[in-house]
């Protein structure tokens, strides 16, 4: 039995044995203190191959046969040797091994059959279609590391080996490059069965990934520009290039490498090289299924008759942190350490899905809070037209409904004054505060919707300008919601303030109201006189093309 030591094997000694470390993992190899020197004395052996025999015969003495033949097995039993005998392919001749050494020793470390993976490397057809750092950095990388056909080839041209060729050997690959400062004018088809790593080498980021039948090319190109959205604007995120497109290119080679000997493979995912020093971090790839969860039209859909008490601000930021993972995330929250957070805490969310640039904001009493609002009110803008959101499918529909008719009321009905003994206790310190720390004086109009039971509070300064309007099941309730939207209203900075004045009906009740108000809210729909006839066309978006399933509940919601 011919054994070899795999590389990145490391051995100390140890006060039971020899500790014994090889890729992540380590044991004690039990036995006398004499043992690591016994292991030490034979290393060059053990590297380049031997077997019981060879060393009996450099110990000279057969008394030690017992202990070194137990000493192989247990090394053999624990991966830390590899049993030459029983591989499939012999060893490259040594002029291929020397010249090989990198790819052979990454092999012998991690491979059960390192030659027979070796010989699979010598045998593949790898063609590299692009142009630019990337390009050249993989081809030459995939050469180097043992691939025998790799060549380059321009996008959109004929393979030079075409013209002659025969059928490739082994597996057919192809590694696609997308340089933006070496746009293709059309892709090269490839035949049927190639497999294929895609890299993306951007203006500030790079994106490297094996597609298969469940990772698409669509959901690279989507991630791809997810991750440059996450970028732009943003100097400590942007990695510089040609520095990128290189290593993106080496990235690529090493990936075909780990899909021809199936090791060190991370299927449905990418890698993204981001940063002034090059950094590389990991991100998940949805599964192509093609869906969007809202390409369809609006549709009638059945009222929930129950719902269910949404989680804590917390909770629901912890369950919604897809929608803000750094390089996948729809959405991004803002940094906001020059936003004012008393007397309520306001948080700023940019969306990376829709236009540049788009922002949204939200308010709460404490940072949690101000978040889930912040959260629901960039999902209202992924939603577009008629945009609503809520924790519950019961509060999505609710939200749309009432900002619906909250829109329709508004102009046309004057409403009725309410006084300050109407307000209650919360209110009316939320007034007073407004009045004494702000210097806003204001008033406060209802709107009372016996249809739905529940009350629409507009608050309005002196001037006429109206500085928030929030429903709530009742006038109390409203209006101590409306006094808190234009208190945040007030304390915000401009930009801050017109970002909050984008949704001219509030619905933050609807974050603590309890689930009976909300089902006998939405159970009134359609059945009282002021909406009979009216029907709730929805559609909800299940889908986003880079993190998948949607963890919250959002779309377009009508009243029609």
């Amino acid at each position: 039995m011919r054994v070899k030591l795999r590389p990145g094997t490391h051995f100390a000694p140890a006060r039971q044995g020899v500790y014994v470390a090889r890729g992540g993992e380590s044991f004690v190899l039990t036995g006398p203190t004499a043992l690591y020197t016994v292991l030490d004395s034979r290393l060059e052996e053990l590297t380049h191959g031997t077997d019981v025999d060879a060393l009996v015969a450099a110990f000279g003495n057969e008394s030690a046969r017992p202990v070194l033949d137990r000493i192989l097995r247990t090394l053999l039993e624990r991966d830390v040797l590899l049993d030459l005998d029983a591989l499939t392919t012999p060893a490259p001749d040594p002029a291929t091994a020397e010249r090989y050494a990198e790819t052979l020793a990454y092999l012998e470390a991690r491979s059960s059959d390192p030659y027979g993976d070796f010989a699979r490397l010598r045998g593949a057809r790898v063609r590299v279609v692009g142009d630019g750092p990337a390009a050249e950095t993989a081809a030459r990388s995939l050469r180097r590391h043992g691939v025998g056909d790799a060549v380059a080839v321009a996008p959109g041209g004929r393979d030079p080996a075409d013209a002659e060729a025969a059928e490739p050997v082994g597996p057919g690959w192809a590694v696609l490059i997308d340089d933006h400062e070496y746009p293709a004018a059309r892709r090269t088809a490839l035949p049927s069965g190639t497999r294929v790593v895609a890299v993306h080498a951007g203006e500030h980021v790079a994106l490297v990934a094996e597609l298969d039948d469940v990772t698409g090319t669509a959901a690279f190109e989507a991630a791809a520009h997810r991750a440059a959205a996450w970028a732009a604007g943003d100097p400590e995120a942007c990695a510089p290039r040609p520095l990128s497109a290189v290593l993106a290119g080496a990235l690529a080679a090493r990936a075909v490498l780990a899909g021809l000997t199936d090791l060190d493979r991370s299927p449905h995912s990418a890698t993204v090289i981001h940063g002034r020093h090059l950094k590389t971090a990991r991100v998940p790839l949805p599964e192509a299924d093609g869906s969007s969860g809202g390409d369809e039209g609006l549709g009638v859909l059945v009222l929930p008759t129950e719902d269910v008490d949404p989680s804590g601000a917390e909770e629901l930021l912890a369950a919604w942190a897809p929608l803000t993972t750094r390089w996948v995330g729809p959405l991004r929250r803002g940094r906001d350490l020059d936003v004012d957070q008393l007397p309520f805490s306001l948080e700023t969310v940019e969306l990376l899905a829709g236009p540049s640039g788009s922002r949204v904001s939200g308010w709460g009493p404490d940072r949690a809070a101000a978040g889930v609002s912040a959260l629901l009110a960039g999902a209202r803008r992924m939603a577009g037209v008629d945009g609503a959101a809520g924790t519950t499918e019961g509060r999505w529909l609710l939200d749309g409904v009432l900002r619906q008719l909250g829109a329709e009321r508004l102009p046309g009905y004057p409403g009725d004054r309410l006084g300050w003994d109407e307000l209650g206790t919360e209110g009316r310190t939320l007034f007073g505060l407004l009045e004494s720390w702000f210097g806003c004086t204001v008033g406060l109009t209802h709107h009372r919707f016996p249809a739905l039971g529940w009350s629409l509070v507009t608050v309005t300064e002196q001037e006429g300008k109206v500085a928030a309007v929030e429903w709530g099941e009742t006038a109390a309730t409203a209006s101590r919601a409306a006094l808190a939207a234009a208190v945040a209203h007030a304390q915000a900075d401009p930009e801050v303030r017109a970002l909050l004045a984008e949704q001219p009906v509030g619905t933050s009740v609807l974050e603590t109201c309890s689930v009976t108000a909300v089902r006998l809210a939405l159970s009134r729909v359609g059945t009282e006189p002021a909406v009979r006839g009216r029907t709730v066309l929805a559609r909800r978006l299940t889908h986003d093309p880079v993190t998948g399933q949607l963890p919250l509940h959002c779309g377009p919601v009508r009243l029609s």
